[in-house]
């Protein structure tokens, strides 16, 4: 079979799509080597790291949405390609595979700016030329087929990154040595739940200036921002809660593995790779009690709802601290999640395609 994927994000992009594009390629690269591959990298991107044998063509339009709907059938047509396998944006004619990462601006708009919801807005439309619509999760699955019952969505699953499972783990200079510390991962923004987290924390026997909790990510393509109360700002002057920033994937690979709780209390999710992320590294895990988590770490985590009373995060919090599942349940929710069973379902809507 011959493939174009739309790659793009391969260069830059927002992190968690970046990832999960480059994944996917790679990934199908190593399964299905017969394959022949080609790649529509945007025109200023670096090639130097797609896979051997990959070919690349070039799309000049910008942004996402505009290069796959009109760019990508004529790239696709040049290059004699059986199928395109795209992200978010169907192109307008040709066979596609469209694997729409997430479609939460439609139920809480809220968490999103006016400039990207309208962005996003014909995301679910557009879907309708794809040949196959796929997504992450059977939660998200649900939520589009709810949202556009025509498209009928295909879960295919993600893995976790494996510029964390490869990297050689490294302590970051700002967290001391031989020391207990929460920590939550993920982009700074208000469907995070970071004020309720910190909430939680403050009042948590677990989180003091000598066991932390440790806040990691940025703002860049982050949707509308927290707001922090002022009382929860005093966490931060106490020393109780962190804000570490960004940081390389081998000081956030450590934080995983040395963590004595990683929280997730997202409000919603797609999918949410940082809590398949703590349970592929085993550490003691508190997530949201919301449908996706359910699917994905229901038997590994521990849970509480996103909303409950700060004094019921806090106690969920002491609850799980330093709590590593049993061995056995950790290997079989990391079988669950990998990209080499994400692109055996891709390839399968492909060859349906």
């Amino acid at each position: 079979m011959r493939v174009m994927f739309d790659a793009f994000w391969w260069a830059r992009g927002p992190g968690a799509n970046r990832t999960v594009q480059r994944e996917f390629i790679q990934a199908w690269a190593d399964a299905f080597p017969d394959d022949e591959i080609v790649l529509a990298l945007r025109k200023d991107a670096d090639a130097s790291d797609v896979p051997a044998g990959a070919e690349v063509v070039r799309t000049s339009l910008w942004p996402h949405s505009l290069a796959n709907r009109w760019q990508l059938p004529r790239l696709a047509r040049a290059s004699r390609a059986d199928v395109s396998v795209v992200h978010n944006y169907a192109p307008r004619a040709g066979r596609s595979v469209a694997f729409v990462h997430d479609a939460m601006f439609h139920d809480n708009p809220e968490w999103f700016s006016r400039r990207e919801r309208l962005y996003f807005a014909p995301m679910l439309p557009w879907a309708r030329r794809a040949a196959v619509v796929t997504t992450s999760s059977d939660t998200e699955a649900r939520r589009i087929s709810r949202l556009a019952p025509r498209l009928s969505p295909v879960a295919v699953g993600l893995g976790v990154p494996s510029a964390l499972t490869s990297a050689e783990p490294q302590r970051p200079d700002a967290v001391p040595a031989s020391s207990e510390f929460a920590v939550t991962v993920g982009r700074l923004n208000v469907r995070k739940n970071l004020a309720a987290i910190i909430g939680g924390a403050r009042l948590a026997s677990s989180i003091t200036p000598r066991t932390p909790l440790y806040i990691v990510g940025g703002t860049a393509h982050s949707g509308v921002s927290t707001d922090v109360p002022d009382d929860v700002r005093a966490a931060v002057t106490e020393g109780r809660v962190v804000f570490l920033g960004s940081l390389p994937d081998e000081e956030v690979a450590w934080l995983y593995a040395q963590a004595s709780l990683v929280i997730s209390l997202s409000l919603d999710e797609g999918f949410g790779l940082p809590a398949v992320e703590a349970a592929w590294f085993g550490a003691p895990l508190l997530a949201s009690d919301i449908p996706v988590f359910r699917e994905t770490v229901g038997s590994y985590a521990h849970f509480v709802a996103p909303s409950a009373p700060r004094e019921s995060i806090a106690a969920a919090i002491d609850g799980a601290w330093g709590r590593r599942p049993d061995a056995a349940v950790r290997d079989a929710t990391a079988a669950r999640h990998t990209w080499r069973s994400a692109v055996e379902r891709l390839r399968a809507a492909a060859q349906n395609a």
